[in-house]
């Protein structure tokens, strides 16, 4: 196929399961056993706790902020409460509400480092998921991307979020010229295809090492997931055992396999399951039974795991009292650590989605601007006060009410009367303390009071 007058092939699509490691008899000879496949950190998402409960946090934290829209100069701009910017937010998608698409741009782009979205406009042939791929360049201003370049021709209908892993970026003399999208099975959102670089908006966290893709925190955080992955396992496999680490059979000679047999069926009906007393066990020919013990090694790979999971957290940037609670975490600390959460972390966050949702709020009104109401969190409103508290001192020393506004950041509107200072009329001057070259006191200027 010829894009922009280059050949652009397509990465054949396999269906053939990935490869699993077979049994080998020799393997099994020399003791070793197929892993199973529950016992590997494939996705540490859905495998360690930490790591869905840190991107949870901060995806329902962002999608529980109001996303506004107003339309105006700063400081004089007015909400914009219905229309179509409010009917589309409410469902960006017939199969998704305005919670799911805020948190799942939050989950890409910790887990992928990027997020892509995919605009489908009422003017759109892939509205039924198919794609002309072989059209020419020179036609492409009577067809689909000709008509995707007049905004003034196109209603957004509705956005597909998609996989990051699907898809590839198309370099040409140091230059983006396209994406290829390849869609598994029929089951996938959208048919495979190759997208003009204006019509995937394309969101990414900086990457020092790759210009065109994004770094996700899951990066930093792989290590510890997965030692608290590994850890979790040897629990698991502790519990599953009757929290027992299995016993060993000391014989003064070799038992022939039917002894061996009957050895082993006596064990296992000793231990039956947990919570189960253990059965009497009846040994001959000198057999003895020692009990392993957890090794201290054991004990702090174990206890370990609080380690692995303050490193998830300091990746993410989620405290630590957020996601879990501890004897440690008290009130007052909770608290502190919810408000530096929001502030320098949650709030940046948002910041960050606001610049990159500029394209789609101004698709749909080119005249309105929308912003997440961090300051309507009940935390920050707890914020505000203490500043205002603040406020009120400055304002008693003579600091006009704007200029304390635009300095404490209060959110209020500029006020008339706001430019010039006021000073409580209970104070009256009456006299001056005399300098400190003169050893005599005035007489009657030794001291200030007020009435």
């Amino acid at each position: 196929m010829k894009f922009f007058g280059f050949n652009i092939s397509r990465a054949p699509r396999s269906n053939t399961p990935p490869l699993q490691r077979s049994f080998s008899p020799e393997g099994w000879l020399r003791g070793e056993e197929s892993e199973p496949a529950g016992s590997v950190l494939s996705n540490a998402y859905q495998q360690v706790v930490w790591v869905y409960r840190a991107i949870n946090v901060l995806a329902e934290q962002v999608a529980n902020i109001p996303f506004l829209f107003s339309a105006g100069d700063r400081g004089r701009e007015s909400l914009i409460t219905t229309g179509p910017l409010i009917d589309f937010y409410n469902h960006p998608n017939p199969h998704i509400n305005r919670f799911q698409y805020w948190e799942l741009r939050i989950i890409w782009l910790m887990l992928r480092g990027e997020c892509f979205r995919v605009p489908i406009f009422s003017d759109d042939r892939n509205l039924n998921h198919n794609l002309d791929l072989n059209r020419s360049p020179t036609s492409s201003q009577n067809t689909e991307h000709g008509t995707r370049n007049t905004p003034g021709r196109r209603k957004l209908e509705r956005v597909l979020i998609l996989d990051p892993a699907q898809f590839h970026h198309i370099i040409e003399d140091n230059q983006l010229i396209g994406w290829r999208y390849t869609g598994f099975g029929p089951n996938a959102p959208l048919a495979s295809q190759v997208f003009l670089p204006e019509e995937v908006w394309f969101e990414r966290l900086p990457n020092p090492f790759n210009f065109w893709r994004g770094m996700p925190p899951l990066y930093v955080a792989e290590l510890a997931a997965k030692t608290d992955y590994a850890a979790g396992m040897f629990m698991k496999g502790l519990i599953e055992n009757n929290a027992d680490l299995g016993v060993i059979v000391r014989t003064q000679g070799q038992l022939d396999p039917t002894q061996r047999e009957q050895l082993r069926a006596a064990l296992r009906q000793r231990k039956r399951k947990a919570g189960t007393a253990d059965a009497p066990l009846l040994l001959w020919s000198g057999a003895e039974v020692i009990k392993p013990q957890l090794s201290s090694a054991d004990m702090q790979f174990l206890d370990n795991r609080k380690f692995s999971r303050a490193e998830i957290c300091a990746a993410f940037g989620v405290p630590e009292e957020i996601i879990t609670t501890t004897d440690k975490a008290k009130y007052d600390v909770m608290a502190g650590a919810r408000s530096n959460f929001i502030e320098n972390r949650v709030a940046p966050l948002c910041a960050r989605l606001e610049a990159e949702e500029e394209q789609t709020v101004r698709t749909i009104d080119p005249n309105a601007v929308g912003w997440f109401d961090v300051d309507s969190l009940p935390i920050m409103q707890e914020a505000r006060r203490s500043r205002l508290a603040a406020v009120k001192t400055g304002f008693d020393m003579g600091i006009p009410f704007n200029e304390l506004n635009r300095v404490f950041d209060l959110g209020f509107k500029a006020l008339p009367w706001g430019n010039t200072g006021y000073l409580p009329s209970k104070l009256n001057p009456v006299g001056t303390v005399p300098r400190p070259s003169d050893g005599r006191a005035i007489k009657g200027e030794g001291s200030a009071s007020s009435s």
